[in-house]
């Protein structure tokens, strides 16, 4: 989801602090942390390209304003006066406020653990194709924050089983509307005369559709079943064009592709 997508959350991103309820401010600094995130994996997108690796030192408060309240007035949310006083502010007074606080840490923490995986996966497929690290080139980030890599024509993914769940859950949750009713009822309580209610829930916008479903159907042993019988290749590709292969290597499996095309490296 692009938190930064919704004019809500760019208000209480944006808002004088002093303004917001108690329970508003709370949501504030939780959806900063979620902006920090998705400012984490934009960053670590640029550097499929040759971009020159981003240092979590280098996150500083600025990035905030860069991020989030030039968006703020690009969308409208903020007019540019507004957004000049919020600016000022900033740069006087920013330690105080707890959403760059929270969006900073956040940033941070998320770009640390992204790079320290990034080496990690790099470093174990190399050894997988027994060539060095640097001939293993980053491809892209995943939607569910998976990272792609390429040697040669092929492109890599090395996942543990514990991600490679967490990505089937989101792939499942993702295609709630797009599935067989009669699938998904034999993932809930409800009775074998219910696949109309199913069917009915699917009828409605997309998004709103897989939250209902997913609210009846027992996602992660749909999840569970849908890679024992399909394996990995298909969280992270549906390309009919790829070649996949998959296998266990050391902790991980990596799937492999065989592209016509680019890696499906996806920000």
């Amino acid at each position: 989801m692009c938190v930064l997508c919704y004019p809500d959350n760019l208000r209480l991103l944006t808002a004088p602090t002093d303004s917001l309820p108690h329970l508003q401010l709370a949501e504030a600094i939780r959806v900063a942390r979620e902006a920090a995130m998705q400012y984490v994996l934009d960053s670590i997108h640029e550097m499929r390209d040759g971009s020159p690796e981003i240092s979590p030192r280098m996150v500083e408060a600025e990035e905030y304003l860069h991020y989030v309240v030039e968006r703020a007035e690009e969308d409208g949310v903020m007019t540019a006066s507004e957004a000049r006083s919020w600016t000022a502010v900033l740069h006087r007074e920013y330690a105080d406020d707890p959403r760059v606080q929270a969006f900073v840490s956040s940033a941070v923490e998320g770009l640390a653990r992204y790079l320290a995986q990034m080496a990690d996966q790099q470093e174990s497929i190399a050894r997988f194709l027994e060539v060095r690290p640097e001939a293993v080139a980053f491809a892209g980030v995943g939607m569910s924050g998976e990272l792609y890599f390429r040697h040669g024509r092929d492109a890599y993914v090395a996942l543990t089983d514990d991600e490679a769940a967490q990505i089937a859950v989101d792939r499942v949750s993702w295609g709630l509307c797009r599935e067989d009713p009669a699938l998904l009822l034999r993932y809930t309580d409800l009775p074998d005369g219910a696949v109309d209610i199913l069917a009915a829930a699917q009828q409605r916008p997309e998004e709103e559709a897989n939250q209902v479903l997913a609210g009846m159907v027992d996602v992660p042993a749909l999840a569970d079943d849908s890679l024992r019988q399909r394996g990995y290749g298909w969280l992270v590709t549906e390309s009919p064009s790829d070649v996949i292969s998959e296998e266990r290597f050391g902790g991980r499996v990596i799937v492999r592709f065989h592209l016509a095309d680019e890696p499906p490296g996806v920000g």
